[in-house]
């Protein structure tokens, strides 16, 4: 096993020379084998551990295990008390979750703080064939079945060429002490119930189960890395990076062959599934208009483009009564207010965020506010009134937009589709003595 340990570490450059490593190091079996191993090998490193305070005694009993190995091998012990349901609490996620963000915002500070290069992990080859069935369980893309890597970042996982039972002989024939976590043997938890579950009944079917997903992986691994490769100079044509929106273009997307499978991986990014994104690949072909959610975002099936955005829709109704003595205006929109002269110096803005009102036709206060079905106004230039949704399909507003467009009004009647449209009825005519001028921004 130390041998195999070392070599696995060279032929994956997981260890710089003379760098200085922290092992997390909770007190299971991986783990403290884990330990033994680089402390075998004469490695520069120190410990982390984790109480996250969930198991009570046995939390406890794990950390004093860790802290006697570590006094007794002459080893530097880090550990950090975590109040981990606190935290799950108040940041809406589960314990899992919330133990993980712990840990390795815990870790990086550390790196940060002491200097050390890496982080060591003791996943084993198990692990990576559980994450490979949890993935496929999930929909998680191709990404998702290319297993745990060796090396991610400042994080490695030297003992990802050993099985568990390997290990737990190493610690048997070593006599390393270590504890078992009572909580992985309970089937509530998804992991638990494909480690102590599906996998046993995949090695019933064939005995090489474990290592054949994790082979699979591998390869995996190693397609994926040549389709991001491939993707990432399509992703440069096909996807463009606005303010508050990502807008890919559906000309490209439609003459690109494996577009399903940039799209299922693209949009994971957004939170959508991959069943979902099936969907969506779908529209591709149809009327725009569509609309998609994830729990995060929205996607817009508009007419040359997909167009993803927060998913973050206000029901409430934003309004706002406007004298004729307002200046300046912030909410629920910037605009600002002018009354000017209709002489020969004045010219009329021709600009979309400014409207020229005629000034003597308006009753005030004005109200703002946000456009609502039925409503309609006579479009500048034109005689007969129009729905202002028959407008906004006009001027191709897409649609996750046509929620946000406000209105300015003068007793009960459009005067300006702000940001589009003054109504014809208010435009400035020759015996128009002032001028009322609204600008956006």
């Amino acid at each position: 096993m130390k041998k195999k340990f070392k070599q696995y570490i060279e032929e994956h450059s997981l260890v710089e020379p003379k760098s200085k490593l922290l092992l997390a190091v909770s007190g299971g079996g991986d783990s403290m084998v884990m330990l033994y191993l680089f402390n075998a090998c004469r490695y520069n490193f120190a410990v982390a551990h984790c109480n996250f305070h969930l198991r009570g005694q046995e939390a406890d009993a794990d950390e004093a295990l860790v802290r006697e190995t570590c006094e007794t091998l002459g080893v530097e012990l880090l550990v950090k008390h975590f109040k981990t349901t606190e935290y799950s609490t108040n940041n809406n996620v589960s314990i899992q979750v919330a133990a993980r963000e712990l840990r390795y915002g815990w870790f990086s500070d550390l790196c940060n703080e002491k200097g050390f290069s890496s982080v060591a992990i003791a996943h084993n080859k198990n692990d990576v064939a559980e994450t490979v069935l949890f993935n496929l369980t999930r929909g998680s893309g191709l990404k998702g079945l290319t297993g745990i890597k060796s090396k991610s970042n400042s994080i490695i996982r030297p003992l990802l060429f050993a099985y568990r039972h390997e290990i737990e002989e190493y610690a048997a024939q070593h006599a390393i002490a270590y504890r078992n976590d009572s909580s992985n043997a309970q089937t509530k938890y998804a992991r638990n119930r494909i480690r102590h579950n599906i996998l046993p009944e995949l090695q019933v079917i064939n005995p090489a189960a474990i290592d054949n997903i994790y082979s699979t992986s591998l390869h995996l691994a190693n397609t994926w890395q040549a389709i991001e490769a491939m993707n990432a100079d399509f992703r440069a044509k096909v996807r463009s990076e606005l303010p508050n929106e990502v807008h890919y273009c559906i000309e490209e997307l439609v003459r690109y062959p494996f577009r399903q499978l940039f799209l299922i991986e693209e949009l994971a990014n957004f939170g959508f599934s991959p069943a979902v994104v099936i969907d969506i690949e779908k529209s591709l072909y149809s009327q725009p208009g569509k609309l998609f959610y994830s729990a995060t975002h929205s996607l817009v099936r508009d007419r040359e483009v997909l167009i993803v955005s927060h998913a973050e829709i206000s029901t409430e109704i934003n309004e706002a009564k406007i004298d004729e003595a307002v200046g300046v205006i912030t909410e629920p929109i910037a605009l600002s207010f002018s009354v000017v002269s209709n002489d020969s110096g004045f010219t009329i803005p021709k600009l979309a965020d400014v409207a020229a009102l005629d000034f003597g036709k308006l009753h005030f206060p004005l109200t703002l506010r946000l456009w609502r079905e039925g409503d309609w106004f006579v479009p500048f230039g034109m005689k007969g009134r129009k729905k202002i949704s028959d407008f906004l399909v006009d001027q191709k507003v897409p649609l996750h937009h046509k929620h946000s467009v406000y209105v300015l009004e003068s007793n009960g009647h459009i005067v300006w589709v702000v940001g589009f449209r003054i109504d014809d009825r208010y435009r400035l005519v020759k015996d128009c003595k002032q001028v009322f001028l609204v600008e956006r921004g």
